[in-house]
């Protein structure tokens, strides 16, 4: 488990799941990126979904970026605040948020 400084908590099976993509990014000037979506309204309310993704290193705010169990993760300033005191981990081939 790993606590990050924007509050957001990161399980044992994330942290797997995401240091598992790194090594196929090995040599690649990008980051992974995590973004996160919570429905408040609609008929979709109170779903959440949370993704993976890539984007080029360069030029990223430090304040976006975070050290995730040796691997560099970029998330945006809504991102940390829509998970800001939840947890995110990766089971049965999904990322869960709770």
């Amino acid at each position: 488990m790993l606590r990050l400084r924007c509050g957001v908590i990161f399980l044992d099976g994330f942290l797997g799941h995401l240091a598992e993509h790194s090594v196929a990014r090995a040599g690649d000037d990008r980051v992974a990126t995590l973004e996160y979506i919570g429905c408040v309204e609609g008929p979709s309310a109170g779903r959440q979904w949370a993704r993976l993704g890539w984007t080029r290193g360069l030029g990223l705010p430090d304040e976006c970026l975070f050290d995730a169990g040796g691997v560099t993760l970029c998330m945006s300033p809504q991102t940390q605040q829509g998970l800001r005191d939840k947890w995110v981990d990766f089971k049965d081939g999904e990322i869960v948020v709770g």
